[in-house]
């Protein structure tokens, strides 16, 4: 790992506030539209694509706020070829300076996710392409190894009000016609995955409601099946927004880091012993991300332990395993943050104790 200039970050962070500002992503072209839905009525922005097929991103239910942000964005689309431009250029001066620039296939997913307003609607990036993007958010360059991964994985809300029904898959197949979804195996467990035939997937993901939901659920508003995962929750209570380099920069939702780091601690524990690889590569990247988020921002994995204690399971014991293969310094630190826990049965929770 290296740091990356301060240039860099200046320029990373007038890349995110164009990228993901109000006008960032509506690109030109488009047109603004409202309609009905359950008695409400919602906004979106409209643009034909290639295919025939009309692009819609939510903006949101009618209110005073959003229809003068209409009237801004109005405004400002006159001259949105210039502001793209302009973001293109940022992205490659952040490539000069040594920022990870996201290639090919993944790219053009995840552009194809940002359009059809997956991160405006409860979608969040997380896996190794959520890693990747920490590098340019945090100032620095984290090795290829890290990064390199053939999974790609969305985590979604299960129930959002935005008025918003879309195919994601249709949507990811325009990017990527190779993908396909795998046989039904069983009647009770319809496939959450989309399979290249080189391997590489695109997999949905939602948070487990109760210990006994072990099967992918439907996840109505975008036409897919999402795989309940214990602690995914955790994750998805604090998102914030990320740029992708790639063209004009691709603006996303990712975890917040320092809950992203001691969630990979705990997956780490959850792995089968066959996946040790995977496991090492938990901790690998948690110790990235907790030693530069340790020597800038400690507060922010403060607050993200506080979140771990706050919870009345016991995600902060396996988290403390995990830490168990940091470096001592770094393991005692998370230890004297985050409290071991003993469940109380006749409770029906954990509660604070020694195992």
């Amino acid at each position: 790992m290296k740091r990356l200039s301060e240039t860099c970050a200046t320029l990373y962070a007038d890349l995110k506030d164009r990228a993901c500002g109000d006008s960032g992503r509506l690109p030109p072209g488009g047109a603004f539209t409202k309609k009905t839905v359950n008695g409400g009525i919602y906004w979106y922005y409209q643009t034909p694509q290639v295919d025939g097929q009309r692009r819609q991103i939510s903006l949101g239910r009618e209110s005073d706020e959003l229809l003068a942000k209409i009237d801004q964005w109005r405004t400002t689309q006159s001259d949105a070829a210039g502001l793209s431009d302009a973001r293109k250029r940022l992205v490659a001066m952040l490539g000069v300076g040594g920022a990870h620039l996201e290639p090919g296939r993944p790219a053009k997913l995840l552009s194809r996710m940002s359009q059809a307003g997956l991160f405006d609607a409860g979608g969040v990036l997380v896996g190794s392409f959520a890693f990747a993007c920490y590098g340019n958010m945090l100032g620095v360059s984290f090795g290829s190894a890290l990064m390199r991964t053939s999974d790609m994985d969305f985590s979604l809300e299960r129930e959002l009000d935005i008025g918003l029904q879309r195919s994601i898959p249709d949507d990811l197949r325009l990017a990527e016609p190779a993908l396909k979804w795998p046989p039904q195996l069983l009647p009770s467990a319809p496939p959450f995955n989309l399979i290249a035939p080189d391997g590489f997937k695109v997999e949905f993901l939602t948070a487990q409601n109760a210990a006994t939901e072990r099967t992918p659920v439907l996840i109505e508003r975008f036409s897919v099946h999402a795989m309940p995962l214990p602690y995914m929750d955790y994750l998805l209570n604090q998102t914030q927004d990320a740029v992708v380099l790639n063209g004009a920069g691709i603006p996303v939702k990712v975890p917040d880091p320092a809950r992203f780091a001691l969630h990979k601690l705990a997956v780490s524990q959850l792995r089968p012993v066959g996946e040790k690889t995977k496991s090492d590569k938990d901790i690998r990247q948690a110790k990235q991300l907790l030693e530069v988020l340790l020597a800038d921002n400690p507060g922010s994995a403060m607050l993200a332990a506080d979140a771990v204690n706050e919870r009345e399971d016991l995600l902060g014991n396996l988290i403390l395993k995990g830490a168990s293969r940091l470096p001592p310094e770094m393991r005692d630190t998370l230890g004297g943050w985050v409290h071991e826990k003993v469940w109380d049965a006749e409770l029906g929770k954990a509660i604070p104790g020694e195992p």
